[in-house]
């Protein structure tokens, strides 16, 4: 089974306090995998700085000589903070400073490894730091996405995972990117809910024909059929009652990150979601 040699994990310097698990977590798969972890860090942008705006005068030099400063260590703490994981899972770890970075420049990233890891959590509508504007983007990068909430236990592996399947293009995709975790996991739960398109594509058995390629590539699988409208929130449902570290997903349409295969699954959702979430389109 193909196992991913290469990682990265977005750092945002509006962040900082989720620097630490966000590494740790990413960093726990380098040392599974063997792989060479990317950490993309992106400063923060002045023109996204609320107070900004409000400088004038001689006020506007030292408004830039304290951000300098802050900048600065910034990158020193993050720097330390590399080396300590380095050192700790005895991986390789490059720091790239992503500055001025912004769309397709900073998706680059993502596409050259096979795997990248961003936090969620925070409310999208607070557009603050440079990847509040740039999620988008990541999900066009061909490469699948965990998405990491705040306060998980990062060296949690998945052993209990939820994949939703709707016979889609991009379900399919994302489980074929999910096999590295998948093929490793304890219990597999299959999520379809019996929706009329799905019932026209697969007959009166949804779910068996995936469950079976799941099964001959020694994925241990459960197929739940779950009658219900929100497909979204009933398969997160059903991934807080079975306890899973992984919730399995493909993304849809054009790079937005409210928009997903199960269209009832919504920004909300999203951001307040406790369990990591791989997305895949």
């Amino acid at each position: 089974m193909f196992e991913p040699k290469d990682l990265t994990v977005y750092l945002d310097a509006m962040d900082s306090e989720q620097h630490s698990e966000r590494l740790s977590y990413a960093a726990t798969f380098a040392k599974l995998w063997s792989a060479h972890l990317v950490v993309a860090y992106c400063p923060q942008d002045i023109a996204l700085d609320l107070y900004a705006g409000y400088v004038r005068g001689a006020a506007i030099r030292s408004f830039l000589d304290a951000r300098n400063e802050w900048k600065v260590k910034s990158e020193e703490t993050l720097r330390d903070l590399i080396a300590r994981t380095n050192e700790e899972f005895e991986i390789t770890c490059e720091l790239r400073i992503c500055e001025g970075e912004l769309g397709e420049s900073l998706m680059l990233h993502a596409r050259h490894t096979s795997l990248s890891v961003l936090g969620v959590g925070r409310h999208f509508e607070r557009r603050t730091g440079v990847l509040d504007l740039s999620q988008d983007v990541i999900f066009a990068s061909g490469r699948p996405t965990v998405l990491l909430p705040a306060g998980w236990q990062t060296h949690r592996l998945p052993e209990k995972i939820v994949v939703g399947w709707n016979a889609s293009r991009e379900a399919a995709r994302a489980i074929a990117d999910a096999m590295p975790f998948l093929s490793r996991a304890k219990a597999v739960h299959l999520v379809v809910v019996p929706e009329p398109k799905i019932i026209r594509l697969l007959g009166q058995d949804p779910g068996a024909d995936i469950s079976l390629h799941l099964a001959r590539s020694g994925v241990s699988v459960t197929l739940d059929r779950i009658e219900g409208r929100d497909a979204g929130r009933l398969m997160m449902d059903r991934a807080r009652e079975i306890g899973a570290e992984l919730i399995v997903m493909g993304a849809y349409g054009q790079p937005k990150v409210s928009e997903f295969v199960f269209g009832s699954a919504t920004k909300t959702l999203l951001s307040s979601s406790e369990i990591p979430i791989l997305l895949s389109r």
